[in-house]
């Protein structure tokens, strides 16, 4: 967790753990270790936030080390987020500490996360339902930098310690209150299982940590699949179904939790039921359907395809005009555009070659349209392109990022996919357009 000479970011709140968690990186001199103290008022408990402040900032002075404070008003924070009170309160701490991190220029930020926060965190995963992952509790480091060196350490152990030592701390009055489920945990559910082992929280411990293990090998090998079911595409993930099926069943859970992870970001508010419903749908015989995801994410299904993207994106529309040859890159995709003698047709369905005298700039490029049509090369007849996207097995959620070439208001090419006979090669010269970076 740490090595000598860092700088090193203490969270303390003024109760036991933190305090002790403080006192335990002063005393391991070998190290010497800058230490940072930074104190978070969440602006919860207005009296005892103020109390708790000057009592930090107290012991920061009396251990002469540098202090840090903000205040936040977490309850306004958990309105505008869609929040528990105590994940807006981890959040707006988190980010809290990554401020001071940066301003200090500090490797780690450090919490006093103990054995008791585990168990109670396992117990309290195990109640809601959650998969493997969430029963393997707090891991001791996390994001690299955030570390938990008494995530081993009995509260009570940590208390005698600082007794020892004739230090005091305050107290949560927050931690008796029984609307919150983790203080029920803590001063019911917890003393009652005792009676079953006296050293449950040693072994809800010890689970989560055989538990953790074991994730961080199922993740390693369910990394291995990443490329080969979604391809090396940028921030959307585009899936083969066939090939996702091909994932062992104990792999699938940690695949869908890694896309999700790549695009949102973070896990916050994805559940057993989330990756459940994905695999189900993936699984099943039915050609199409979706699946909503927290911060507006969502999974589509069609036909041997899936996707993995933010909703806003899913219906996006566009619409561009190119006056003349070149290179033009635009949010969806990339092309060339010039004009060449024809030698030979290229067999890359991402190049279109059209002949020069049927073709006029401005070129109109834009996405799907209710109602549009053109002749496909090799029929004599025009075609819906709904029907057209329908036959060529084309998903709902694809069809409206091909981007379709237009001159003199005539569809001439559906990126990609088929150009309109009307345009076809007559003379010696052609149109040729390269689309670059296709996003389908």
């Amino acid at each position: 967790m740490l090595s000598p000479c860092e700088t090193v970011v203490v969270g303390v709140s003024g109760g036991a753990d933190s305090i002790g968690l403080l006192y335990i990186l002063t005393d391991i001199e070998e190290y010497n270790l800058r230490l940072i103290v930074s104190h978070l008022n969440h602006g919860i408990r207005h009296e005892e936030g103020k109390r708790d402040a000057e009592f930090v900032g107290e012991i920061a002075k009396r251990l002469n080390l540098p202090f840090e404070f903000k205040e936040v008003d977490t309850p306004e924070f958990k309105k505008g987020s869609n929040l528990s009170i105590e994940e807006a309160a981890r959040i707006l701490r988190y980010g809290f500490f990554k401020e001071v991190l940066h301003k200090y220029g500090a490797q780690r930020v450090a919490t006093a996360h103990t054995l008791d926060d585990q168990a109670e965190t396992v117990l309290m995963r195990l109640i809601r339902g959650s998969g493997a992952l969430g029963l393997s509790g707090i891991p001791p480091v996390s994001e690299g930098y955030i570390i938990r060196p008494l995530i081993e350490t009995p509260r009570s152990e940590i208390e005698e310690y600082l007794r020892v030592k004739g230090v005091e701390w305050v107290e949560d009055s927050t931690n008796w209150a029984m609307d919150f489920l983790r203080n029920r945990i803590r001063h019911k559910l917890i003393p009652e299982l005792q009676g079953y082992n006296p050293r449950i929280r040693e072994a809800l411990s010890r689970t989560a940590n055989i538990l953790r293990v074991e994730e961080d090998f199922i993740k390693s090998r369910a990394k291995n699949w990443f490329e080969y079911v979604f391809g090396s595409g940028g921030g959307e993930l585009v899936g083969n179904i066939s090939r996702y099926k091909l994932i062992p069943d104990a792999l699938r859970p940690a695949f869908l939790r890694m896309a999700i992870e790549k695009l949102k970001g973070n896990l916050r508010k994805v559940s057993f039921s989330h990756i459940d419903s994905m695999d189900g749908l993936l699984l099943s015989e039915n050609p199409s359907g979706e699946i909503s995801l927290p911060d507006r994410i969502v999974m589509a299904k069609g036909y041997d395809l899936f996707l993995i993207s933010r909703r806003s994106e899913l219906r996006r529309e566009f619409s561009y005009t190119i006056p003349f040859p070149g290179k033009w890159s635009f949010p969806e995709f990339e092309c060339e555009i010039e004009t060449t003698q024809v030698e030979s047709l290229s067999s890359d369905r991402f190049i279109g070659m059209f002949d020069a005298g049927s073709v006029e700039f401005p070129i109109t490029v834009r996405n799907f349209r209710p109602g549009d049509r053109f002749i496909p090369l090799g029929m004599k007849t025009p075609k819906r392109l709904k029907r057209f996207f329908i036959d060529e097995k084309i998903p709902r959620f694809l069809r409206n990022r091909i981007p379709i070439f237009s001159t003199r208001g005539e569809i001439m090419w559906i990126g990609g996919m088929r150009i309109d006979k009307r345009f076809k090669i007559k003379g010696e010269k052609a149109v040729k357009i390269s689309l670059v970076r296709p996003r389908w």
